[in-house]
């Protein structure tokens, strides 16, 4: 797929040469090949700029940045205000705006996006449809499935995923790094759904409302005949809600069963199981699910929603949530022969670890043990609140170690060791599959553990026990005792 450099650039009005064939357009310039166009982007962590004679060096025909150069180059250079939302307009040129030969749903918020993608993936899939789905765990396109990176794609491999799928939906969570960044820009999606907002990322955005601001930016990212579905269980989603009224953004509310909407959360419980009671259209339907916690009810209702937006009937949808199964580390259960329980979260945020740990409390008979660290140069700003909502809703605490992202393990540790000192129920074990095994070791007969964090990922660090991730590690010490 070729382009002139001329017809590209009109997308940003500017002038080009006809002449000129791009073959493709990066943003690394270690990728670039011959008859590449470059787009120096100012990052957080390196420039862009920088590499662009490695750029030219390696192929590129042409360089697009947002600094003014005092050096001349041996291709032609043009200036623009800002390279990130330059290369996300490029990148969509350059690939046909693939997104409308999809119907593509967007979904943003704090927590429950990777559930919400999975289980509106699963609703389509069950009812005969094709459909991509992109996100935190994996990448799926034309039904194969492929490592991810980000939870938001770089917008050329982006854009580049949506022109080779074939898929007549894609499903994808929008981080707000995502749009931040100009990954996701412009009139792209026919849903929009918002689940919550917690304090997250603030190392990032510096501030909750800033970080509210840039969530709100995927509703600006609607198609003309765009609808958005704002979870309103939280403030952030009820303001959010009103404010995409007063702006004439059409859109729908789920939460606290407000009979605001022509679908609308009747009731629900928790136990054993999630047990969703649903009115739509004057009729009832109840959705008995096979995953846990009270925050799955608005995950659910959320997929509800835009599914029979879609067109499907509420039977279908409903026959479908009943048999979805759930997340790969999203509260994944191993149960243990000796009638114990061990769960295996993702959650990282204080809403979400108040979600695991409440529901986990709820799954369990007896004593219930967390194990769980943070981080390293990520939102600090967090810590001491979710070891206290972690002591709280625990009856003994591990802190150990996750990603040190380049940190010292020795500064890290000290780190938990300060956030441990007020609570006689936390104790710091720097292992990580040490902590787990150590647990183990400990429970009884109606005891459950929550590991949190991780969720489904590999590990990055090394340990003692020499297993992938924290699934792995359970099964290794129970050697044969899990099921």
């Amino acid at each position: 797929m070729n382009k002139t450099l001329s017809d590209l650039l009109k997308s940003l009005d500017i002038q080009g040469d006809k002449n000129v064939e791009i073959t493709g357009i990066q943003l690394d310039s270690r990728k670039v090949k011959d008859g590449n166009l470059f787009v120096a982007v100012s990052g957080y962590e390196s420039d862009g700029h920088t590499f662009i004679q490695s750029a030219i060096d390696n192929g590129a025909v042409a360089i697009i940045g947002e600094k003014n150069l005092k050096e001349r180059l041996s291709v032609p250079y043009f200036q623009v205000h800002d390279s990130r939302e330059a290369l996300s307009v490029l990148a969509n040129f350059f690939y046909d705006m693939p997104h409308t030969k999809h119907k593509m749903i967007g979904i943003t918020g704090t927590n429950g996006k990777t559930t919400t993608s999975y289980m509106l993936h699963h609703i389509l899939k069950h009812n005969g449809k094709t459909a991509a789905r992109l996100g935190t765990v994996e990448y799926v396109i034309n039904g194969d499935m492929r490592e991810s990176n980000l939870t938001t794609p770089d917008t050329v491999l982006l854009q580049e995923m949506l022109h080779e799928s074939e898929d007549e939906y894609v499903v994808m969570e929008v981080s707000s790094h995502g749009l931040d960044q100009y990954r996701v820009h412009g009139p792209m999606f026919d849903y929009a759904l918002f689940t919550n907002l917690s304090h997250e990322h603030l190392d990032y955005h510096k501030d909750l409302e800033n970080y509210y601001g840039t969530k709100k930016r995927l509703f600006q990212c609607l198609k003309n005949e765009g609808k958005g579905i704002v979870g309103t269980y939280g403030s952030w989603g009820e303001r959010l809600y009103e404010e995409l009224a007063e702006e004439f953004i059409p859109s729908i509310s789920f939460g606290q069963s407000k009979e605001v909407e022509s679908i609308f959360l009747k009731s629900f419980q928790t136990l054993p199981n999630v047990t969703v009671v649903i009115d739509d259209n004057g009729d009832e339907y109840v959705i008995k699910m096979k995953i846990q916690g009270e925050h799955n009810v608005y995950n659910a209702i959320g997929s509800y929603i835009c599914a029979r937006e879609i067109g499907l009937s509420p039977t279908d949808v409903v026959e479908a949530l009943e048999t979805f199964e759930g997340v790969p580390g999203r509260f994944e259960t191993v149960k243990l022969l000796n009638g114990s329980k061990a769960f295996i979260d993702y959650a990282h945020t204080p809403d979400g670890l108040q979600y695991a740990l409440k529901t986990a409390k709820e799954c369990t008979d007896r004593y219930l043990y967390h194990i769980f660290g943070f981080r390293a140069k990520r939102d600090g700003s967090k810590r001491e609140t979710m070891v206290e909502i972690s002591q709280s809703h625990s009856d003994y605490v591990f802190l150990t170690l996750d990603d040190l992202n380049g940190t010292e393990k020795e500064d890290m540790v000290a780190e938990l060791r300060e956030l441990s000192k007020p609570y006689p129920n936390i104790v710091v074990i720097d292992d990580r599959t040490e902590a787990i095994a150590h647990v183990l070791s400990l429970l009884k007969k109606g005891d459950g553990l929550i590991i949190t964090g991780k969720g489904p990922e590999n590990y990055r660090e090394e340990y003692r026990y020499q297993t992938r991730n924290d699934r792995e590690t359970i099964l290794k010490c129970m050697e044969g005792n899990a099921r």
